[in-house]
């Protein structure tokens, strides 16, 4: 049994990896720990920790921990994230893995010097239909094509945000694109344009992969709403993802489709299941109990996180 620790109460740790991490057999939830001494209350009585902390150092002192979700903000992440790995503890961090690329790299230099996993909330990678269309690609390959879109409405930037919108939010669908490709980079052609505001909201992408498959990415926040969806392409078959409620198949010139509940064989009202949050913490525990690198370490996702910095390119123009 895994001992677990949480540093960070906010709304996206409370509303995701709490509820999910609990559900877990694996995992017992030891300690929590928050700024916010209401929010700390708050989840100390939900999941009955029987330790609970306002600075992440004294917890780290006081409390045997074998792993620590450490979810907040890119703007504060590094210095908990790398006191955890430098105490010896396996970590989960959301995206975008810290404020830029070198943070990114200092977090995954702990993480190796000190042989412990840092694995990053990248749920697209599980969730049931990227699964499912990656494993039905596999079997008559090639990947030819991936495509990517991530949209939304979010007009009137004033060019002086903490991170870009790329950073921050649309990396899920750089990292999605890249690992369900397969390959690594060797040719961008990426756009970057601001509509409606002073801030670039909206980013195009053409990527060349060294297997030859050939990715695009859309992340448009200067779009009319959310919209979430992919494509991955064999030979003989395609697979269109609505992430993650939808996967259609076409192969040989047939067509099915199926919901993300139906791949998994899951309740269809359990989100939680089929969108990728409870696969990715029930690989994480299994992980870190079998000594096995997760699929979305740093180690893998610092390649990701370069294609992003290409795409965006310099931030001056």
């Amino acid at each position: 049994m895994l001992k677990a620790g949480f540093i960070g109460a906010g709304g996206r740790v409370q509303g995701a990896h709490y509820p999910n991490v609990n559900r877990l057999d694996n995992v017992e939830m030891v300690a929590a720990c928050e700024l916010d001494e209401g929010r700390l209350k708050q989840v100390v009585e939900k999941y009955k920790f029987p330790y609970q902390f306002t600075d992440h150092r004294k917890m780290l002192d006081e409390v045997d921990l074998d792993v620590i979700y450490c979810v907040m903000n890119e703007k504060w992440i590094l210095q908990p994230a790398l006191d955890c790995l430098n105490a010896g503890k396996h970590i989960f961090i959301e995206k975008p893995p810290g404020a830029n690329s070198d943070e990114t790299q200092q977090m995954l230099e702990a993480a190796i010097a000190n042989n412990v996993y840092a694995m990053v909330g990248f749920q697209r990678r599980y969730a049931a239909v990227t699964r499912e269309a990656m494993r039905r690609v596999a079997e008559k390959g090639p990947v030819s094509l991936v495509t990517t879109t991530f949209n939304k409405q979010i007009l009137g930037g004033d060019g002086k945000e903490f991170t870009t919108t790329l950073w921050n939010d649309v990396c899920h669908v750089v990292d999605l694109l890249r690992y369900m490709a397969g390959g690594e980079p060797v040719e961008v052609t990426a756009y970057r344009d601001k509509f409606g505001g002073k801030s670039r909201n909206c980013y195009t992408a053409l990527v060349r992969f060294d297997n030859g498959a050939t990715g695009v990415v859309f992340g448009n926040r200067a779009s009319g709403g959310r919209v979430l969806r992919s494509e991955l392409h064999g030979v003989g078959i395609g697979c269109y993802m609505k992430i993650p409620e939808e996967i259609e198949i076409h192969e040989d010139n047939r067509v099915r489709t199926m919901g993300g509940w139906e791949v998994d064989g899951v309740d269809k009202h359990d989100g939680d299941s089929y969108e990728g949050v409870l696969t990715m913490h029930q690989h994480f525990a299994d992980c870190v109990i079998n000594k096995k690198v997760p699929i979305s370490d740093l180690r893998d996702v610092i390649h990701s996180i370069h294609l992003v910095d290409k795409i965006e390119g310099p931030l001056t123009e």
